[in-house]
């Protein structure tokens, strides 16, 4: 089978419409670049390229922007060339060169192809060397599935064809490429993998590729298994902002659960197998917290995994905005201004939880942190409760740093999962109706 047909029949071969390659300059890119255009007609493909220049290598990356010039000018293919700055990029976010070249390589492809899909030139050698790469630093079983051949609009049409398949496509051709100097050296893990450990693999084995790649693939299958049940079980013990009961599941979904909950975190946590136990520990013991990362914490109260990462304190007074009041990560403040017969619910049962006769409000409402002093009169008493009790009794522990509490000049009027004070009770001479509603997300 030629490298065209292998493209041609393989698990990703793009569509009809603009496909757009990132192109190197390299011998897999460029391989794969003229194979899609022998495809070109055939598969009603609108092909670009995009090379992306990374500011490093000096000359040795002028020339190879120069060579992708000339080779799409050549056949006549529509190229973008992207600069961008590794160096410093890698410096501001703590990246080496290797993981912020990758990152803004993938970036620059996505914004110059808003359109139609992106094909990369990865192949088998490189689906082997991602499952070492991963099988050595003790990655689990999302490690060992290897390159997927798609991944949303990125496609990978030659990730079953042999290093040596594409060299012997190039040199029938007579084409050209370029080196980049640094898949060379011995610097990187990825080159050592590359150089002195997949060598002795294929000598043990010649067949070693096809075989990685096939173990691979079935690891695909049952993670992807593992994923959507273990979704299934999020779903199933969704409680208020966490999630009760997953100690009657099985290690591996729970572990897998823990998994997408980091995954859905706004800040990066490394899912290590030690993290991973610690948390499940909690589960298992029901109770306990621990810190995930530097303001991300899971702690299991009553049966409920909480996983979050908690904002720093509220350091003032937030005038209370219409709509949208964001003060904490991943949970939000709606608030709407009604006239009073645009609610048709009980005033005196639902309404008065949530919902406040704005007119009786004095001065401008504010949010701010609650303090130990803080007193609030609930309707139907006649007399004056410490907010901290009533956080105490009505609030899951876990929620109970991040409440949103609205106060007027006179002190507190509202407190979430609390309910609002009595002397802002709405009744039937309310005229307008402050709503307030909180959303997690």
């Amino acid at each position: 089978m030629t490298l065209t047909e292998r493209i041609l029949h393989g698990p990703a071969v793009p569509p009809a419409g603009i496909c757009t390659a990132a192109f190197s300059g390299g011998a897999d890119s460029t391989a794969l670049l003229l194979c899609l255009h022998e495809l070109k007609a055939q598969l009603s493909l609108d092909l670009r390229a995009v090379h992306v220049h990374h500011g490093i290598r000096g000359a040795e990356a002028d020339r190879d922007a120069a060579f992708c010039a000339h080779i799409c000018e050549k056949y006549g293919i529509l190229l973008q060339t992207v600069h961008v700055d590794v160096p410093a990029y890698a410096a501001a976010h703590r990246l080496s060169e290797e993981t912020a070249a990758r990152r803004l390589r993938y970036e620059a492809l996505e914004q110059s192809a808003p359109e139609g899909v992106i094909v990369t030139a990865h192949h088998a050698g490189d689906n082997a060397e991602t499952v070492l790469f991963h099988l050595i630093r003790g990655s689990g079983l999302r490690g060992l599935c290897g390159i997927p051949p798609k991944n949303g609009r990125i496609l990978r049409p030659m990730l079953e064809a042999e290093k040596s398949e594409i060299l012997a496509y190039l040199q029938t051709r007579g084409e050209a490429f370029v080196e980049d100097s640094t898949n060379l050296g011995s610097e990187s893990s990825r080159n050592r993998i590359r150089h002195d450990i997949m060598p002795l693999l294929l000598r043990e084995n010649p067949a070693a590729l096809r075989h990685i790649a096939a173990t691979a693939a079935l690891a695909a299958e049952d993670d992807a298994l593992l994923h959507e049940q273990a979704a299934a079980a999020a779903e199933a013990c969704a409680f208020q902002g966490g999630l009760r009961g997953l100690s009657a599941y099985p290690a591996p979904l729970r572990k897998r659960v823990y998994m997408q909950m980091l995954a859905a975190l706004p800040v990066h946590v490394d899912p290590s197998l030690e993290l991973l136990s610690a948390v499940d520990r909690l589960v298992m013991q029901n109770g306990g917290r621990i810190s995930v990362s530097a303001d991300v914490y899971a702690q299991v109260h009553r049966d409920v995994l909480y996983l979050r990462q908690e904002p720093a304190a509220l350091s003032g007074e937030y005038p209370l905005e219409p709509g949208e009041n964001r003060l904490y990560a991943g949970k939000t403040c709606i608030a709407e201004l009604l006239e009073a017969g645009a609610i048709s619910r009980n005033l005196h049962k639902a309404d008065t939880y949530s919902t406040l006769d704005f007119d009786k409000i004095i001065g401008t409402p504010y949010f701010r942190e609650r303090r130990g002093t803080d007193t609030i009169r609930l309707p139907g008493r006649n007399f004056d409760s410490t907010l901290k009790k009533c956080v105490q009794a009505k609030v899951p522990a876990p929620e109970r740093r991040f409440l949103y509490v609205l106060y007027d000049r006179l002190g507190c009027i509202y407190c979430e999962q609390v309910g609002i004070a009595a002397r802002v009770r709405p009744d039937a001479d309310s005229r307008r109706l402050l709503t307030l509603r909180i959303s997690r997300g």
